[in-house]
């Protein structure tokens, strides 16, 4: 039976330190960029923490999109590991796009990163026509659901996710069944979550750690939380500080001492997670 998810977001992206052109794309998908510099030793650093864990890793899923399956070739290098990319938790593109991008197969995915799997049928493949804040929390929840369920019939102890930031706090909420539940996002964070009693396979795990980047030499990054059906990030471009929206509760507040009193002024940015 599954005993334990760790689940890592993508390192920082290169659009987010340089200017975009969609012909930049290693895929020829415009919506899928690879991670900058700082994210390819993001990615290292990640992986050199994840390998001396003392516990094994039976499993990694990663989003099908290029940064995510990049962050994550390191540690299944080191850990001798397949990749395999499930739709079911991948990006969010919210309500803002007239069709939700699709990314490459992994036919194609695996002509960068030999370790990905081809073959594998994703736990659900999301709406092309965009999902809204509750969507995206379904979608992740049905997903961890047929994650979960595979797990235990293979006897899989512990199983690695690497995804995107709105999905992140989506399988911290549906795995807790913790709907308001506050998850730290930033760039190659690590969130731990331990199972409960029951039989149910979702919504009883409890979080043990909450995006943790004490294995980062920058420590936290680009963190990012939901408001409504647009992504939010604070006008820090480093993103030094988890910055709570305004209206988080005072048990959010006070359950992250990194948080700030009051929330700093926010801007909407649909450059994505």
């Amino acid at each position: 039976m599954l005993e334990r998810i760790l689940v890592t977001r993508h390192g920082f992206r290169s659009n987010w330190d340089t200017e975009w052109l969609p012909e930049m794309s290693p895929t020829g998908i415009p919506a899928d960029p690879s991670l900058s510099a700082h994210g390819v030793d993001q990615s290292k650093e990640l992986a050199t923490y994840l390998s001396s864990l003392p516990y094994k890793i039976d499993r990694i899923y990663a989003s099908p999109f290029y940064r995510c399956v990049q962050t994550i070739d390191p540690t299944a290098e080191l850990l001798s590991l397949p990749i395999y990319t499930d739709n079911g938790i991948g990006e969010w593109y919210g309500l803002t796009r007239a069709t939700h991008p699709s990314p490459a197969p992994a036919s194609v995915m695996k002509g960068f990163f030999p370790r990905v799997v081809e073959g594998y049928t994703p736990s659900l493949v999301p709406s092309t026509t965009g999902e809204s804040m509750a969507d995206v929390h379904e979608r992740c929840r049905k997903a961890l659901d047929v994650l979960i369920e595979r797990a235990d019939a293979e006897g899989l102890k512990t199983i690695l996710i690497c995804s995107h930031a709105a999905t992140l706090i989506a399988i911290g909420r549906g795995l807790t069944g913790k709907p308001d539940l506050h998850v730290n996002a930033a760039t190659c964070s690590i969130s731990e979550y331990i199972r409960g009693e029951g039989e149910e396979r979702v919504g009883n795990w409890k979080r043990v750690r909450n995006g943790d980047c004490s294995h980062l030499s920058h420590g936290e990054e680009r963190n990012w939380w939901f408001e409504g059906d647009i992504p939010v990030y604070t006008n820090d471009p480093a993103m030094a500080e988890v910055v709570l929206p305004a209206n988080a509760s005072e048990v959010e507040r006070n359950a992250d001492p990194s948080a700030n009193s009051s929330a700093t002024e926010k801007e909407k940015d649909e450059s994505k997670l």
